[in-house]
């Protein structure tokens, strides 16, 4: 069922619903009034002709009926029945128009007035209409007795009728509307999205650089329509980035390949030497490794796009050994080129991170630290705590970073003007990689750099608790 057919249908149900008690609430309150309209008149009546016998106590009770032809008419009268009975029930006084019937004397209805409550009840098994009677206790001197007034319902029961059929076809009348009007609203109200859904439909198929017109205004499409367009430009980038990183990942890949094929054909046109067959063999074996390398960081690139951490969960653990076991790795190939490596800092600094991603990150800066430097070159490892954090510095003397090439730094696959005018080894993801693994960790990883002043990374790491 469509959103609009759904939203239409609850709206019908809600307002009926509605509808419904109202015409129910209208109808009970309607007769409730005009009930207790017709029970005030029969009380009235009763109260004089009560008036009108105790204004005469020592003569018998009676009616005081208008003799016809002699009065004005008189309304309260009109379709009234009286009767004066003692609390025996037999009758003393009844107006005329009862003729030989008699107003209901149960019982219980006498024993109510014996204890001095008037009582208001509907007789339906008087006559051919049902009668709504009032009885209520009268004293004139030591005589007791109860005057009962009574009236049709007929005329009432007729007015609620047609009053609560009126409610009826109002109610009908106001749905039919609330239909025609909320069918119409809905339309209204969800066009829009439909023309964002067949606009967002052709951005699809035809690319993601296009954006959702805007409806104007400020209300809830405009700032759904915007919402969209940034999940669009996010979405835009996100391809765009993995665009770029095949890309230069096939470029990185077959650069290895071609130059693997091109010696290995080449060393296959003619019979050749052993130490010509070695010589081929160990630049093969070279490119194997660099393959090997950029696989491996590959597939470290895709764990973290996938969330996945080196190592769950973050534990204490002490950063020096981390440290000292990632030098002492690393140490043979600083010792080829005269490079050396020394820590510098306190050695009780705890931090939270787990030991295998600070070690990656660790072992990626240190040794573009040593690769990087000249021969006889040094490369200082500080530890130091700034607000709240442990601060690894690795600075090294080599050629350093220009200023428009460190932002660049942590890009896949980039390679600074420096890397790239050396043969040092290297892929252009260690860095990469140290981002995504620091921003996993809790922690982060920046660059200071001057051309010809070295360059200093600086790794944060959350303190332990």
């Amino acid at each position: 069922m469509k959103l609009k057919t759904r939203v239409f249908l609850l709206h019908v149900v809600v307002v009926g619903l509605l509808l419904t008690a109202a015409a129910v609430g209208a109808n009970w309150a309607f007769s409730r009034m005009v009930l207790g309209q017709f029970d005030q008149s029969l009380a009235e009546l009763a109260e004089t002709e009560a008036a009108a016998a105790l204004a005469n106590p020592g003569q018998p009770p009676r009616i005081h009926e208008m003799t016809p032809g002699t009065s004005a008419p008189s309304f309260p009268r009109l379709d009234k029945f009286i009767q004066i009975v003692d609390l025996d029930g037999q009758v003393v006084a009844h107006s005329a128009n009862l003729g030989t019937a008699r107003l209901p004397t149960r019982p219980p209805l006498l024993a109510r007035l014996r204890a001095g409550e008037p009582v208001v009840e509907t007789v339906s098994d008087f006559g051919d209409e049902p009668l709504r009677l009032l009885s209520m206790p009268l004293e004139i001197g030591p005589a007791r007795y109860a005057i009962q007034v009574g009236g049709s319902l007929d005329d009432i029961d007729a007015a609620v009728g047609w009053a609560r059929w009126l409610f009826v076809l109002m109610s009908l009348a106001i749905l039919g509307a609330v239909v025609l009007t909320g069918a119409m609203l809905a339309r209204a109200i969800l066009q829009p999205i439909d023309k964002i859904v067949l606009r967002a439909r052709v951005i699809g198929a035809s690319g993601l650089a296009e954006r959702l017109p805007h409806p104007g205004g400020r209300d809830e499409i405009s700032r759904l329509v915007e919402t969209l367009n940034e999940m669009l430009a996010r979405v835009e980038q996100v391809f765009e980035a993995q665009r770029r990183f095949t890309a230069d990942a096939s470029h990185e890949l077959r650069s290895p390949l071609s130059r693997l094929r091109a010696e290995l054909e080449v060393t296959l046109r003619r019979p050749r030497e052993r130490p010509e067959y070695e010589e081929a063999l160990r630049s093969c074996l070279s490119e194997v490794a660099r393959l090997s390398r950029l696989t491996e960081a590959l597939l470290t690139l895709a764990r973290l796009d996938a969330g996945e951490s080196p190592e769950v969960p973050r534990q204490p653990v002490p950063l020096t050994p981390i440290l000292t076991e990632t030098v002492s790795r690393l140490a043979p190939g600083g010792w080829e080129r005269d490079v050396s490596v020394a820590i510098d800092g306190p050695d009780d600094i705890r931090v939270s991170v787990a030991p295998a991603a600070a070690s990656l990150v660790v072992s990626n800066v240190l040794d573009n630290a040593v690769k990087f430097s000249p021969r006889g070159g040094r490369v200082r490892v500080g530890v130091s705590i700034e607000d709240g954090a442990a601060v690894v510095a690795v600075s090294d003397n080599g050629p350093g970073v220009p200023e428009e090439e460190a932002p660049r730094l942590f890009e896949r696959f980039y390679r600074g003007s420096s890397a790239r005018a050396s043969d040092t080894p290297g892929v252009g993801l260690g860095l990469a990689i140290c981002r995504l693994v620091m921003e996993s960790q809790g922690g982060s990883i920046a660059v200071a750099s001057a051309p010809g002043g070295g360059t200093t990374i600086r790794v944060r790491f959350p303190l332990a608790p």
